[in-house]
């Protein structure tokens, strides 16, 4: 089973409550979240399959976590076959990416995530040790870090 990233669109609407505010891009509803990371307190954002009627992308939104913790919420959304592939540090965010069978067997995927601490301003955090949104995406299995493409 695919609980998050690479789950079809009608597992996904299965398992994930539309938000007040859903355009169809939002889902989830915690009203304790900080109205400029998650306005009408969507967990998850920007939800798109691309028109592949696979989940491709989205926004996990929560309170700030450190870094052992933010990992294991990565890890609720990945299937359970999911093992580490590579990581990249940065000053402003964390990226880290994961092989799984399951995603490889359901399109030749790979799943991606960018880790960040977006601050009310909107802007990024320039310490990347405390983290309050996880951008997730497919990618092609096997594909390695970008070093060209920062946060």
């Amino acid at each position: 089973m695919i609980p998050g990233i690479g789950a079809t669109r009608t597992a996904w609407d299965a398992s994930h409550t539309p938000n007040a505010a859903n355009n169809g891009l939002a889902y989830g509803n915690d009203p304790s979240l900080p109205e400029y990371l998650a306005p009408s307190g969507a967990v998850y954002s920007e939800v798109s399959d691309k028109g592949t009627g696979r989940i491709q992308a989205y926004l996990l939104n929560m309170h700030a976590v450190d870094g052992i913790q933010i990992l294991r919420r990565v890890q609720q959304e990945l299937p359970s076959d999911a093992t580490f592939a590579w990581d990249l540090p940065s000053d402003k965010c964390y990226r880290v990416a994961f092989n799984s069978p399951t995603l490889q067997a359901a399109g030749d995927y790979m799943a991606e995530v960018q880790l960040e601490y977006i601050r009310e301003d909107g802007t990024m955090a320039t310490s990347a040790d405390r983290f309050n949104q996880a951008m997730f995406w497919l990618d092609g299995a096997g594909s390695l870090p970008d070093a060209e493409n920062r946060c």
